[in-house]
């Protein structure tokens, strides 16, 4: 019997390559996506089991306590594997598939998988450790290297970030911590390449990736910026094709139609639908059309540029490592490039039809929020200098629903309204109010912020109580080393003698003194800070639940709110924050940008349906 020939595999230029390996590679990323949840779904129910196994969940507020209990090393070693998990199958198994597609041999996803997961123990001795940890959390803070989609948004909260920027020894000790991340990144870019393809040790991949650089990196870099550029103008045509064009000419309709108006579509098969009617579901649909579908095409396009890069980050190691060559293996016909293409097609299709549903049952799907309420930090934000009253004035002026503050005991026992765990950056003196007596603390005065001249004496908190009597909330946060139980019986008897009950909130990072005061003066409002949570948090013993921007998801808000307890987020201060919280079902954002809070709120009230649609679905593809 005669056998059939074996097709000799030819040889092609890098960009017929990767062309003909696009559709393998958004096949991969999709495929590779769907296995990635299956044990990041399974770690993630154990991680949040283990941290609510002790009552309630795990916050930043609480975890003092935690690290003394046996959830402790638990949790660390989930909270490893989760990682690894990303690790393996975004950054290890798609190596190993670059170099699978660039050396001519076919792929599989679960096969990828496996040598991904097959080169952790590589990575099991100090310098592997280090390299892991480089991509957890460097990465994202320096952005030179491979990310995992786990922690690609992670920042340093704003609160500690604020504190940076205004101390000058810490702002500079942070950019040179970030630049030697990026100096460490590109030196050791070819690191993870070197172990995974080469079955180097990382110690020994790191001394190859550094002799490359040497040898290479200007032509690595120009290269690279080459790359770059395309890429980005490729993303920007794209944004401009499937979300700019689209979104203008929508825009410009959508302002000639009523808003909101309601259409039952159950109904229009008793009574034949209006004029109204048919041209504003007419136009919900191609609304939904251009932000669902132009947002999914925009996130495909985003991630074959991203796949592209790391496919030519990937040759560039291959060929600097082993000489540069002229032609690379054609893709094998049995990768089935063509129902590879149909798979795309088929998922195109389907959001398609998603888009069409939604803009049938609008109103149905989309609700617009109770509108959010907003809290002026430390007393007026940026209106006037912190924590004074002139602050709390100007908050009451611009109808702010309330006003966040912080207390701290002075030595001889009053109240006073101050941040920091010492005087020095608000009024220049390097002391903290437990080691001055209020006649001392009277005799400061805080720095002007706002360029009136005035100068302002430190506030105590039977003053304020005295100002937002009947004109707004007083959160108050209980500072410092004498957040205990004593400052929570002593300011409660102070405000039950201001008859300022309702006004005010407990507020605190510490959760034993909140958990105390809601337990011993349930009368009162209380509210616990936190920004890491891990669990159900509405299971703490507060009625507020404050989350720092990262934390606030839309699970834990609706967490939070089926428990009947408010949601609040803190610091948002910029626009883009503003214009997710303000547009999302959080209660209340607590912000030092009041005016731009109004403004950003006046802006989200006046959109058009298709700028809400935009808001609430051009994310889902991220």
């Amino acid at each position: 019997m005669k056998k059939n020939p074996v097709r000799e595999q030819r040889s092609i230029p890098f960009g017929k390559l990767a062309r003909e390996a696009l559709p393998e590679i958004w096949t991969f990323q999709f495929w590779a996506a769907v296995v990635l949840a299956i044990p990041a779904g399974i770690l993630t129910s154990l991680i949040n089991s283990v941290a609510e196994s002790g009552g309630t969940a795990l916050t930043s507020a609480n975890m003092r306590q935690f690290l003394l209990s046996w959830r402790a090393p638990v949790l660390l070693a989930l909270g490893i594997l989760l990682i690894i998990c990303y690790i393996v199958v975004e950054v290890f198994a798609q190596i190993h598939m670059n170099g699978d597609i660039l050396q001519g041999e076919r792929t599989r996803v679960w096969r990828e998988v496996g040598k991904g997961l097959r080169s952790v123990l590589r990575f099991l001795n100090p310098t592997g450790i280090l390299v892991l940890l480089y991509i957890f959390i460097a990465v994202p803070l320096c952005g030179i290297g491979f990310s995992i989609s786990l922690t690609e948004t992670f920042y340093i909260p704003n609160f500690i970030m604020d504190t940076v920027r205004a101390t000058p020894f810490y702002a500079l000790l942070y950019g040179l911590v970030i630049l030697g991340l990026i100096w460490v990144g590109w030196r050791s870019i070819f690191t993870v390449h070197g172990v995974l393809l080469d079955v180097k040790t990382p110690a020994e991949a790191r001394r190859a990736s550094v002799e490359i650089i040497r040898k290479n990196g200007r032509k690595f870099a120009w290269g690279l910026l080459k790359v770059i550029l395309v890429v980005l103008l490729i993303q920007i045509a794209a944004a401009l094709l499937f979300r700019g064009l689209p979104g203008f000419l929508l825009e410009k309709r959508g302002e000639e139609l009523p808003r909101g108006h309601f259409i039952d579509v159950f109904q229009l098969t008793d009574a034949a639908p209006t004029k109204t009617d048919a041209s504003v579901a007419g136009y919900r649909i191609l609304c939904s059309l251009a932000v669902l579908l132009g947002a999914y095409l925009n996130s495909v396009v985003s991630l074959l540029c991203g796949a592209y890069l790391m496919l030519r980050v990937t040759r560039y190691y291959l060929a600097f490592s082993r000489g540069e060559p002229e032609l690379w293996p054609e893709r094998p016909k049995k990768s089935r490039y063509y129902w590879k293409v149909l798979g795309m097609i088929g998922v195109t299709v389907l959001v398609l039809l998603g888009s069409v549903m939604i803009g049938l049952f609008y109103n149905q799907i989309i609700d617009r929020p109770e509108p959010v309420q907003i809290i002026a930090h430390r007393a007026g934000g940026t209106m006037a200098s912190e924590n004074s009253l002139e602050g709390l004035y100007l908050a009451i002026e611009h109808g702010c629903h309330g006003s966040e503050i912080d207390v701290q005991r002075t030595r001889d026992g009053y109240y006073v309204i101050n941040h920091d765990s010492t005087f020095q950056r608000v009024a220049g003196v390097n002391k903290s109010p437990q080691e001055m007596t209020l006649s001392e603390i009277r005799e400061l005065r805080i720095k002007d912020t706002t360029g009136s001249g005035k100068e302002l004496p430190v506030v105590t908190l039977e003053e304020m109580l005295t100002v937002i009597h009947g004109k707004e909330k007083l959160y108050i946060e209980l500072k410092g080393s004498t957040a205990e139980h004593r400052m929570v019986d002593d300011l409660v008897q102070m405000i039950r003698d201001a008859d300022c009950v309702d006004e005010c909130v407990f507020i605190s990072l510490n959760y034993d003194v909140i958990d105390y005061a809601e337990t011993n003066y349930p009368e009162f409002e209380t509210g616990t800070l936190f920004f890491i949570g891990l669990g159900d948090v509405s299971h703490l013993n507060c009625d507020l639940l404050i989350m720092e921007e990262s934390t606030a998801t839309r699970n834990r808000i609706r967490q939070i709110h089926d428990a009947g307890k408010q949601a609040i987020v803190w610091t948002v201060n910029s626009e883009e924050g503003m214009q997710h919280f303000l547009d999302s079902e959080i209660d209340a954002v607590i912000t030092d940008e009041i005016p731009l809070a109004q403004r950003v709120q006046m802006e989200l009230d006046q959109r058009t349906e298709f700028q809400v649609l935009q808001d609430k679905l051009s994310g889902l593809f991220q």
